[in-house]
C-alpha cells in the first residue's frame, strides 16, 4: 500500500519521538549510575597481621544504596624497605616478573613523606631476576599512623626511568632530556604528596653542570649525585614548579651567583 506523503510525515515523526526516548533512557541510567559511585561508602574494616612484619586490611564499600560491595586489600609494613618487597602489581605479558615489582633497593635516592601518602625514589634493577642495568625507580604509599606507630602499605603506583634510556636522552641534547622530563615524568602529578597546592617536578641529567641546573629561573630544591650503570648522574627535584607544557621552558646550565 502507497503511503500518502501526510503518512510519510506522521511516521517519520514517531520515529524521532521513539528515538529521542530511547537516549534519554540510557543517559538516565548513567547519571543513576554515577550517582551511586559517588556515594560509596566505607562500612566496615578490619585489619589482620601477617607473618612477614606486616599487616592486611580488608575494606568494604557500599556503594550508595545498591548491596553491591567490594573488598579492597592492602597490607601495610613496618619499614618502607618492607613495604617495597610487598609489591604485587600485575605481571605484564609473557614476563615472570613485573618491571615494577622491585626487590631490592640499591640505592634510596629520596624519601618524601605527608599525613597519608609517601614517595621512595631509589635505584633498582631494571626487572627483577632478568635485567641487572639500573632504573631509577618511583614508589608511592599509602601512610597509616596509630598511636606511636607508622606503617606504610605495599606500592600504589609506580613508574621507573631505564638508566640507558636517559643517557640516550642526554646524548640527543642535555636540553632534550630535561625538557623531556617536564613534559613526561609526572604529568598527571600522579607522583605528588600536595596536587591541589603545589606541581612537584622531577628528572635526572648526566650534564656535569647539572648542579647549576635552573628552571624558567628558578634552582631545583636539591640536586643529588647518584651512579646509573656506572655513569655519574644527577637527579633534581622541584618541591613546587609551576610549568606549563604549552610553552618552551627555559632551561640553563649557567653559574649563576
Amino acid at each position: 500500500m502507497k503511503l500518502t506523503r501526510t503518512k510519510r510525515l506522521w511516521l517519520i515523526l514517531l520515529l524521532m519521538i521513539t528515538a529521542y526516548l530511547l537516549m534519554y533512557s540510557v543517559v538516565s541510567d548513567r547519571k543513576s549510575s554515577h550517582n551511586h559511585e559517588k556515594t560509596a561508602t566505607l562500612t566496615k574494616s578490619q585489619t589482620t597481621k601477617t607473618g612477614d612484619n606486616g599487616t592486611i586490611t580488608k575494606q568494604t564499600i557500599t556503594n550508595g544504596d545498591s548491596v553491591a560491595e567490594q573488598e579492597v586489600e592492602r597490607s601495610y609494613y613496618n619499614t618502607i624497605e618492607d613495604a617495597v618487597k610487598g609489591s604485587d602489581f600485575a605481571l605484564e605479558d609473557d614476563e615472570e616478573s613485573s618491571y615494577y615489582n622491585k626487590k631490592i633497593i640499591k640505592e634510596k635516592v629520596l624519601f618524601l613523606e605527608s599525613e597519608n601518602e609517601a614517595l621512595l625514589f631509589f635505584i633498582g634493577n631494571l626487572l627483577e631476576g632478568k635485567d641487572h642495568s639500573d632504573a631509577l625507580v618511583v614508589y608511592k604509599f599509602k601512610v597509616k599512623r596509630e598511636a606511636n606507630q607508622t606503617t606504610y602499605s605495599n606500592p600504589t603506583d609506580a613508574t621507573q626511568i631505564a638508566a640507558g634510556s636517559e643517557k640516550r636522552k642526554y646524548e640527543y641534547g642535555n636540553k632534550y632530556e630535561i625538557q623531556t622530563s617536564l613534559n613526561l615524568n609526572n604529568a598527571y602529578q600522579s607522583f605528588n604528596l600536595y596536587p591541589k597546592t603545589t606541581q612537584f617536578q622531577w628528572g635526572m641529567s648526566f650534564n656535569k653542570n647539572a648542579p647549576n641546573l635552573t628552571i624558567n629561573g628558578k634552582h631545583p630544591t636539591k640536586v643529588i649525585p647518584i651512579v646509573l650503570d656506572g655513569d655519574d648522574c644527577y637527579f633534581w627535584y622541584y618541591e613546587d614548579l609551576k610549568y606549563d607544557s604549552s610553552k618552551k621552558a627555559e632551561i640553563s646550565f649557567k653559574k649563576t651567583k
